[in-house]
């Protein structure tokens, strides 16, 4: 939406349908300001406000970090399981099993 209305007076000065899908294919090459896009994609048209974009990352990164604490327990578990086996974490294959 943001990009027709980025290119909306363009668009509107076409007469024909013709025109106007030969426009259409190709004029979103012609979109080189990022910053006028995202202007109109967030603060003109507002449709997904950056706050709740912000909101939802910071609770997603929330949920990641507690995951990655989570493994990092596990892990550690593992290692200091590992250390205090009998075996001392040596793994034997199957072939030197037989021998």
């Amino acid at each position: 939406l943001a990009l027709f209305k980025y290119k909306e007076e363009e668009i509107l000065k076409l007469q024909d349908s013709m025109s106007i899908f030969k426009y259409l294919r190709y004029f979103t090459r012609t979109i080189l300001d990022a910053r006028k896009l995202i202007s109109i994609s967030f603060g003109d048209l507002n449709p997904f406000p950056l706050r709740q974009i912000r909101n939802r990352r910071a609770y997603h990164l929330e949920k990641v970090r507690l995951e990655l604490t989570e493994l990092e327990a596990i892990r550690e578990d593992f290692l200091r399981e590992r250390d205090t086996s009998p075996d001392k974490g040596e793994l034997v294959s199957d072939e030197e099993e037989d021998t």
